[in-house]
């Protein structure tokens, strides 16, 4: 959890506690009497609740998304890559399934070709208040138990998040360790979360 992020939540809290506060006085009760004080467990009370559960589902609804602006990315993300070898201008190029395993703290990815799977790790979804744009950065690997193996396939990837009315798109570069540099573009196909490219390529036609 970033710092902007922090500071959305505590900003939040402060609104929150100030409503409650202007809710308990139109019920003639005065929080700063004496005799009110004793309601301010259940102000924090009901601030605890609100916390717990925009914690596990709030955050997905669109009315409330905007508190801390993180975005809803569960579901299987369909595309291509192409991606090129620094050394050699060997040019590669094909269909990739990306899933998205996500709630408000964590978020896992795992992408599928028709050849190889990548497991993710050290993952990072940003928002940048001055551009008003998402990011998704994940380190990722094809060995799902020993990730930073030099001997496995290695990469990065930085996407972009764009929604409109229509579709949800990740669109971005990513970086190998075997001196390959490339994109990605993929889109939201299914909520779901497929698990294989096989299933991925059925839910892309559909």
């Amino acid at each position: 959890m970033n710092k902007e992020l922090l500071i959305r939540i505590l900003q939040a809290t402060v609104i929150i506690v100030i409503l409650l506060i202007f809710l308990f006085l139109s019920f003639g009760i005065n929080v700063f009497t004496l005799a009110g004080v004793s309601k301010l467990p259940s102000i924090l009370s009901l601030v605890v609740l609100f916390w717990g559960f925009y914690f596990s589902i709030g955050w997905k609804w669109p009315v409330l998304k905007s508190i801390a602006k993180r975005e809803n990315l569960n579901g299987t993300w369909f595309g291509t890559y192409t991606s090129k070898n620094q050394l050699t201008s060997t040019v590669f190029d094909g269909e990739i399934a990306v899933v998205i395993r996500q709630n408000f703290l964590v978020v896992d990815v795992k992408s599928f070709t028709d050849k190889y799977i990548n497991y993710s790790y050290g993952e990072a979804l940003n928002y940048d208040n001055k551009s008003d744009k998402h990011q998704l950065i994940y380190l990722y690997s094809q060995n799902d138990f020993k990730p930073t193996d030099d001997n496995e396939r290695r990469g990065t990837s930085e996407l972009q998040i764009h929604y409109d009315f229509k579709s949800k798109e990740l669109f971005g570069n990513f970086w190998t360790n075997h001196n390959s540099q490339g994109y990605l573009n993929l889109k939201q196909i299914s909520s779901k979360q497929a698990k294989s490219f096989n299933e991925a390529l059925t839910y892309s036609k559909k």
